[in-house]
């Protein structure tokens, strides 16, 4: 992301990209974690759900957090509910859990790492967007490193 630049570098984007290589480290965390779990998928859906529900209860009536809720209507929150909550919520959860019980840890997050090229070349494709020379390198790099890292496995 910051390789390639003519410019200098400003520290916005250093913290961003910081936070985004300490959010990839609790993703890895997380992954080893529940391969190590013998809670089933479900379980574990469950489990977060229940978690996050109340830890945003918590903060929004703390004040910590601010809401809109009361604002939209129930009609127009509903695509946000069944995406956002169900879909991306409670499906991608158990989903993610159940291919970490099949496939194990390593390679889930192997094949993870394959997400933001496939997204990149997907937004070029859907979207029209363009890829740099350097986007372009750094995809190919990451897939033959999983096809590598899988060969090992």
């Amino acid at each position: 992301m910051i390789g390639g630049r003519a410019q200098s570098i400003p520290n916005s984007l250093l913290y961003g990209v910081g936070l985004l290589l300490m959010a990839s480290l609790i993703w890895a965390g997380y992954t080893l974690g529940l391969k190590s779990t013998k809670l089933s998928p479900i379980a574990i859906a469950i489990v977060l759900s229940y978690t996050s529900f109340f830890l945003t209860l918590m903060m929004v009536l703390s004040g910590i957090v601010e809401t809109n809720i009361g604002s939209v209507s129930f009609d127009d929150a509903l695509p946000f509910i069944l995406v956002q909550g169900l879909g991306v919520g409670v499906v991608s959860t158990i989903a993610f859990s159940y291919a970490v019980k099949q496939l194990g840890s390593i390679r889930t997050l192997l094949l993870g790492s394959l997400s933001p090229g496939l997204t990149a070349i997907l937004a070029t494709l859907i979207l029209n967007e363009s890829l740099s020379v350097i986007m372009i390198c750094g995809i190919v790099l990451s897939t033959i490193g999983v096809i590598l890292s899988n060969r090992a496995q």
